[in-house]
């Protein structure tokens, strides 16, 4: 073991690369490199040729790594978990470089984009997948530790989630992104700045949680809304989607519609009605059956039948009464709270 002046010991650098596998053995080296780099995992590449490489640095209270590897499904299952040999719990922290990364766990789904940070958590089932090539930096953390550092209770909310690498959560990001690219070369210089970055991580949590718990509710309402407004034409569109695509659980989407008179689905319904009014008044020579698709429901039957449930008359009843009674188009696209 490589020693500083001190007598401390030096970060442990580790290279995984499919290039120093026997040819037609690249998949299984990678799944073992995996494994011994991070956690049990199983992994499956997509496609027939498959390249990875991993540079891995072992310090004393985390690990750092820049991984790049062609297309690939991962999971790790409950069972995997209860089988796996770890000695602890870590939290990832992936910093997306290039391509884009699918993070599936504790009921929501993050897309990582390059620039974006999204955190997994090895003691809940997650997958990850990626559709092209991709490149990220990776810091790993005993779980525990990191949320006990920070502060912070832990629990799933940060799991799943894409983070903006903007303002101070980019500066640490950008300590983290650099250190990982400059620690092969300067093993000394990495290990002076070790106690840093043990800090900079704790309080990279501790910055995303606040990010998280700063948000009031009524603006993350306003927002659900928001995205049942851009989507209401998708007559698939149900509260798993609409967590999905805020990256939120389902559980907390329907607490942020508690107390304001319409569960979150009930609001999806009135948005749709709402919408059709609009376009019902505004377009009169538009066919029933189209407005019905445009709003999101799945036949024109379906379509009458809410309708009539909502505003005692039939969509054409309504609009030859001249939507009396009818919203207003402001009140309809009106940012709801």
């Amino acid at each position: 073991m490589a020693m500083a002046q001190d007598g401390s010991a030096l970060p442990r650098l580790t290279s995984f690369s499919t290039r120093h596998a026997p040819r037609g053995d690249e998949v299984d080296y990678w799944r073992q490199a995996r494994r011994e780099a991070y956690v049990s995992v199983r992994t499956d590449p997509v496609g027939s040729a498959f390249e990875g490489e991993i540079r891995l640095a072992r310090y004393t209270d985390f690990r750092l790594s820049t991984k790049r590897a062609q297309p690939e499904v991962v999971r790790r299952s409950a069972s995997d978990i209860a089988q796996g040999q770890e000695d602890k719990e870590y939290l990832y922290l992936v910093f997306q470089m290039r391509g884009n990364l699918l993070v599936e766990q504790a009921e929501r789904r993050a897309l990582a984009t390059p620039g974006s940070l999204v955190i997994y958590d090895s003691a809940v089932p997650f997958s990850l997948s990626t559709k092209e090539y991709y490149e990220q930096v990776v810091l790993e953390l005993p779980a525990d530790q990191a949320f006990s550092q920070a502060g912070v209770n832990r629990s799933d909310d940060l799991l799943a989630r894409t983070f903006d690498c903007g303002g101070a959560t980019g500066a640490v990001a950008a300590f983290f992104v650099n250190l990982a690219q400059r620690q092969d070369g300067d093993r000394l210089g990495a290990h002076h700045l070790e106690p840093h970055a043990t800090a900079l991580g704790a309080s990279l949590i501790g910055l995303v949680s606040l990010g998280r718990r700063g948000m009031p509710e009524s603006l993350r309402r306003a927002e659900a809304l928001a995205y049942m407004r851009a989507h209401l034409a998708d007559p698939e569109l149900d509260a798993e989607g609409i967590a999905a695509g805020l990256h939120i659980s389902r559980r907390t989407l329907f607490r942020l519609f508690e107390g304001s008179g319409e569960s979150a689905m009930a609001r999806l319904r009135s948005l749709r009605l709402e919408r059709a009014r609009l376009l019902l008044r505004m377009q009169p020579g538009k066919q029933i059956s189209t407005i019905a698709l445009e709003t999101g429901f799945s036949s024109a039957v379906q379509f009458y039948r809410a309708f009539r449930a909502v505003t005692g008359m039939t969509p054409s009843e309504y609009r030859e009464a001249g939507v009396a009674g009818g919203p207003t188009a402001p009140d309809i696209m009106s940012l709801e709270t």
